[in-house]
């Protein structure tokens, strides 16, 4: 069955599924959650200026929730940063290369991935 004409007779047809809703529910993103560990180049780097750094450039799209710091041994902290970041192919790739780019970052490791809590209506 096809209608043509008005958009809201479509709507509130019965025996018609409202595609552009359908439409907009497949297309809406869900955000992550994605938890690295960074690793300081040096021993004495400063992690606040890398944290500020992170923050002040970050992608569009993608954003820090949390951070802390986390001793590894002998006095030396590693970051441990909590990303959001959309659910498209190709995100996670350039949050990590954004990273690494950062100056004082000497690696990196992905700790965890996960779903952030989506609101159904």
């Amino acid at each position: 069955m096809y209608y043509y004409g008005d958009v809201k007779a479509v709507e509130n047809s019965p025996d018609c599924i409202n595609v552009l809703t359908v439409v907009l529910k497949v297309h809406k993103l869900s955000r992550l959650v994605a938890r690295i560990k960074i690793l300081p180049s040096e021993a004495d780097t400063d992690l606040d200026q890398v944290i500020t750094k992170l923050k002040s450039s970050i992608p569009t799209g993608m954003g820090i929730e949390r951070y802390g710091k986390e001793p590894i041994a002998f006095g030396l902290n590693s970051l441990i940063c909590d990303f959001s970041l959309n659910d498209e192919e190709g995100q996670m790739d350039s949050l990590e290369e954004y990273i690494k780019k950062t100056e004082g970052v000497s690696e990196i490791q992905v700790v965890n991935i996960s779903r952030k809590s989506v609101n159904i209506k």
